[in-house]
This record gives structure tokens, sequence and C-alpha cells, in this order.
């Protein structure tokens, strides 16, 4: 065959695979509507893919912003942001829908979402840090309506709030006093006796090292042990100040996680945000 005719025969087989490529391609762009795309997003959110599920939901609801799904996904964007562990975003998204006066026949839904983004921020910080955004869940808790579905749980976590029972506490004040008495002392009062017992025994080392240097005219070791006795003196009162404050946060944060879960004012991995009610947004 001659250089000539094998490229002819390249061409024909090239022409021919592309011919048959096109006339197995669809005929037109893929048209999805409304129905199909809430299906989608909600397989991703099955699936445990919240952040690809909030684009779908967001896409749903700015192309048919007039479609029976538009409101719902809306309110499922808060839910997924929550269920992927971002409630700074989801508050944020439902505060926006609040001010542009968004989903009226479904504003006890957006309340209790609200709440529980409140809830969920800010865990990992110390209660009285977190004080503000509790109240202000719990002010838009008791602002639900009385024929909203789960109106009974989310009144009885109010009243087990807003009534709480006397908690242990321990007083950081005397704490600090204890420890300034007795190196280890104020530790031992915050409940924390593995440090009371560290905090009592390097300090009494360091304390003898210091007079035993100062008696034996070792005069610069005793001024370095007496410079450690100072630091960790000082540390020891400092220890157990913290450990009266971590005492009172563990009681209180103990106490409203406890209620959360009691009342079903949580987020569930697979059922939603308000499975205690039978209820999902």
């Amino acid at each position: 065959m001659t250089r000539a005719a094998s490229l002819v025969a390249v061409s024909v087989l090239l022409w021919s695979l592309g011919h048959g490529a096109s006339a197995q391609s669809p005929s037109g762009p893929l048209v999805l509507d409304a129905a199909q795309l809430w299906d989608f997003a909600e397989s991703l959110e099955r699936q445990g893919e919240h952040y690809r599920a909030v684009t779908e939901y967001k896409r749903l609801a700015y192309f048919f912003p007039d479609s029976a799904e538009a409101g719902r996904a809306q309110l499922r964007i808060a839910v997924a942001l929550l269920r992927g562990g971002e409630p700074g975003q989801a508050a944020a998204h439902l505060e926006s829908l609040r001010a542009t006066g968004a989903l009226p026949e479904r504003a006890d839904d957006l309340r209790y979402l609200l709440a529980l983004a409140r809830l969920e921020r800010g865990r990992e910080r110390p209660y009285p840090l977190r004080l503000e955004g509790i109240e202000s869940a719990l002010q838009e808790l008791g602002q639900i309506g009385a024929d909203w579905p789960g109106r009974a749980r989310t009144e009885g976590f109010v009243q087990a709030m807003t009534h709480r029972p006397e908690l242990p506490e321990k007083s950081p004040l005397l704490a600090g006093t204890l420890s300034a008495l007795l190196p280890g002392a104020g530790s031992f009062y915050a409940g924390r006796y593995a440090e009371g017992s560290l905090a009592f025994f390097v300090n009494a080392v360091l304390i003898y090292a210091t007079v035993n240097s100062f008696q034996r005219d070792q005069i610069p070791a005793g001024t370095v042990f007496g410079a450690l006795a100072l630091v960790f003196y000082g540390g020891s009162i400092y220890a157990a100040v913290n450990g009266a404050h971590k005492f009172n946060d563990r009681a209180q944060s103990g106490y409203l996680e406890e209620q959360r879960v009691t009342y079903g004012i949580v987020v569930t991995p697979a059922g939603g945000v308000a499975a205690a009610f039978g209820r999902d947004f």
C-alpha cells in the first residue's frame, strides 16, 4: 500500500469513528427540573456529602425559585451545614433568610434551626463565652408557636435551662487562696488530685533546696532554686484557679448537653436535626 493510500484509509477510519460517536451522542443538552435536582441533592446528603448537597440545594433555589421544592431547599441548606459541622455558616444563612423576609410560612422551622445553630456554635469554648449564644437560642425556641410539632420538647428544654437546678460549683478565689497558703491545696479542692500532688511535691522540693543552699552559703544555687520555687508557687496558684473554672465549665456544659439530649435538641448524623420530633426539614 502506498503512502497516499494509507493516508486515505486513516482519514476514512477517523471519519467513520467520528460519525459513529456523533450518531450516539445526545441530540441536545441535558435538562433537569426542580424535582430531579431535589432528588440529587437529597442523595448527596444521605451519603454524607453535605457540602456538595449544599451546592445542589442552592442551585435548585436559584434556578427554580417558584418551585415547590425551593423553600424547603433553603432550609435543607442549613441542615446540611449543621450536619457538616458548620453551625456558623448555617446561622448566617438562616439570618439572611430572615432578613429578606423569606419563608414566612416556615417561620417556626427557621427559629428552631437558628436556635440549634447557635447552640452548636463554639461548643469547644468555655461556657461563659457561649452564654450569649445560648440565651439567644433559648429566646428563639421560646417564640416557636404552640402548633409546631416539636413545641412540647422545645418548651421543656427552655424550662429546664431557665429554671436550672443548683449545680456543683468551685470558687476560683478560694482555690487560689488555698494554693497560696499551701501549694496544691487549691487543686485538691477543685478535684484535680494528680495536679495538686505534683504541685505540692515540686514546691516542697524547691523550697527545701532553696533553704538548704542558703544554709550552706551556696548563694548562686539558692538564688536559682528560689527563683524556680517562686515560679512554681505562682504556677500552682494559677493552676488551682484554672482548675476551678474548668470544674464549673464541665458542670454547666454537661447540664446543657444532657438537656439537649433529653429533649432532642441535637444534630444527628443519620436522623437530621429533629429526629426526636419525628420530623425533618
